[in-house]
């Protein structure tokens, strides 16, 4: 597709993703915080958990089988996608873990797992705009194009989150 169009919406939610992890980024790295630091972190993780769960549901139930339809399923990017996702997921149920105990867990353990989930979700943006929107816009014809945003725009205003 010439504009590459069909994916304005995965576009505007990694737009979102990358706002909310550099601002997760910028706090942990911030010395001066705001007196409470865990109350703040959460008040992030309040905004970047529903959005980044939402999202990656969207994914698993659109463009991932559509990429494992192109190539019939021969292809280990999926598998490894899906895995970088469950570690995503278990990275935020962590950090929600963490912040809830105050008494036996230091702000540097925080902050460092805080690092490792913005890295994994940059890496993991990279990864997907490189081998799964690529591929697709390249492979697929423009009305398969138009069908696929279809569904991953329904599944984005669905509001739905599948159990996570």
């Amino acid at each position: 597709m010439e504009c590459g169009c069909w994916d304005l919406k995965i576009r505007e939610d990694h737009r979102l993703l990358d706002s909310q992890r550099d601002a997760l980024r910028g706090f942990l790295k911030d010395p001066t915080g705001p007196k409470d630091r865990r109350v703040h972190l959460s008040k992030i993780l309040d905004s970047l958990g529903p959005s980044l769960r939402l999202h990656l549901q969207r994914e698993e139930e659109t463009l991932f089988p559509a990429f494992d339809r192109l190539l019939g399923g021969s292809s280990g990017t999926i598998p490894l996608l899906r895995m970088e996702h469950d570690h995503l997921r278990d990275l935020l149920d962590r950090l929600g873990r963490l912040l809830e105990d105050r008494e036996n867990t230091s702000w540097e353990t925080i902050a460092e797992t805080g690092d490792v989930l913005a890295k994994l979700l940059e890496d993991h943006e990279e990864k997907e705009s490189r081998f799964i929107t690529d591929t697709l816009e390249h492979s697929l014809k423009p009305d398969e194009l138009t069908r696929l945003a279809r569904q991953f725009q329904h599944a984005a205003s669905c509001g739905c989150q599948g159990e996570t």
